[in-house]
């Protein structure tokens, strides 16, 4: 018996009707477990105003819109939906527009380049609450870091076998409970492993952690 296909309810905000198209055809073509039911906006009131009329499970909001750009369509859906998911898109990866949007609540950066195959797994990712970075975008965040020196620069040799083990896993969106029982070691340890790494890897939080992952090529 074949499973039951979810039903996801997704909301396209981009001023260009054929990048709008673009995803649609993407989504709708494409074999997957998931039923997209797609909505558009072509600007951030249009958006909002759909936000207000419809529940939906993801939003992907372009950066560069007319009138309201994404930074302040963002700042007012959350004003609105708080635990609403929210994917940037953009044809722009320069870290002033990633933050920027980071900081209003984005869920996850990806660029307009990206694959049908990584759309989907952009759109899972953060669906199961795990954020999703276009490679460029999570490389030149790396680059961007207080201390390059020690987070661009750090080499996969300063972690040991283990916490590269653990580091994997956290990228790969398990939870410290998920990693205790794949590697049958405790949550305690596993909590170690985690604020070791957050320390020798010179970031805050689980996106910092993704973000190094990305930079020695675990993923």
């Amino acid at each position: 018996m074949e499973p039951a296909v979810k039903t996801i309810r997704l909301l396209i905000v981009d001023d260009h009707q054929m990048v709008r198209e673009g995803i649609r055809m993407m989504l709708e073509f494409r074999k997957t477990h998931f039923h997209f039911e797609i909505h558009e906006a072509e600007n951030g009131e249009a958006a909002v105003q759909e936000i207000l009329r419809k529940d939906f499970d993801i939003v992907l909001l372009d950066y560069q819109l007319p009138g309201m750009n994404g930074t302040k369509t963002l700042e007012k859906i959350r004003l609105y939906r708080k635990d609403l998911k929210v994917l940037a898109l953009s044809n722009y990866d320069e870290v002033s527009y990633v933050k920027s949007m980071m900081n209003e609540g984005a869920n996850g950066y990806i660029l307009k380049n990206i694959e049908p195959s990584q759309l989907i797994q952009a759109i899972e990712s953060v669906l199961a609450g795990k954020p999703y970075y276009s490679n460029e975008v999570a490389v030149k965040l790396i680059d961007s870091a207080n201390d390059p020196g020690k987070s661009v620069n750090a080499r996969k040799g300063d972690l040991t076998e283990r916490e590269t083990e653990v580091l994997k896993l956290i990228a790969s969106g398990k939870t410290n409970e998920e990693i205790a029982k794949e590697l049958f070691i405790s949550k305690r340890t596993v909590d170690t492993h985690r604020q070791n790494l957050l320390k020798k890897l010179h970031v805050n939080n689980t996106a910092g952690l993704l973000k190094a992952a990305y930079a020695f090529n675990l993923l």
